[in-house]
């Protein structure tokens, strides 16, 4: 997890930031285990590193010290789904029948932490299909082409971010290699 703070208008600058995260009640409090630090050497962001995502609010506190002055905290609860950039989807092939026109895309849910359930993800194929299962057949295939196909995810219920996460690396098929032409298709919503 990675999170980023900004100086506050008036805040000398001797000013140091400190980032502290409390992922449910039961747990302690812990704080930032390696900070990005600006060109003066302030703490501006955090990485954290292993976090699971539970299904309560997170609790975030930005302290900041300076010999100067005194200066305020900041603090936020936070639904942490609500900001998850999902990964791609795992696993990304295309099966291409030899006398049929068909192809059958078949990938894997993005492997998130606090869901492992497949409802609770909608997909988008690279031609502009969403789709909430795990394949897609793909009718206009020709033979002696070749394609590029690429998918990412968006949580759909579950506590699972709704933006589009990122795009799986591309997958090549088909025959031709110098043959690319990029596809347009309509776009089809199935619930």
């Amino acid at each position: 997890m990675n999170c980023t703070w900004h100086e506050g208008r008036d805040a000398p600058g001797d000013t140091q930031y400190f980032l502290y995260w409390q992922n449910s009640r039961e747990e302690e409090e812990k704080e930032c285990e390696l900070y990005v630090k600006d060109e003066n050497g302030r703490h501006m962001g955090c990485h954290f590193q292993n976090v699971t995502i539970k299904d309560t609010v997170t609790y975030f506190v930005v302290n900041g010290s300076s010999k100067d002055s005194l200066i305020q905290f900041y603090d936020e609860y936070i639904d942490l789904y609500t900001i998850e950039k999902l990964p791609p989807p795992l696993n990304v092939t295309a099966n291409c029948g030899g006398i049929q026109k068909d192809c059958i895309i078949q990938w894997q849910r993005p492997q998130i932490s606090h869901s492992s359930k497949d409802r609770c993800f909608i997909y988008e194929v690279d031609i502009k299909h969403k789709e909430r299962n795990k394949n897609y057949t793909f009718q206009n295939f020709h033979k002696k082409k070749r394609y590029l196909l690429k998918i990412r995810a968006a949580g759909n219920g579950c506590l699972v971010n709704t933006a589009w996460g990122e795009w799986s690396a591309p997958v090549k098929f088909g025959k031709n290699e110098n043959q690319f032409f990029g596809l347009v298709f309509p776009t089809y919503f199935l619930s």
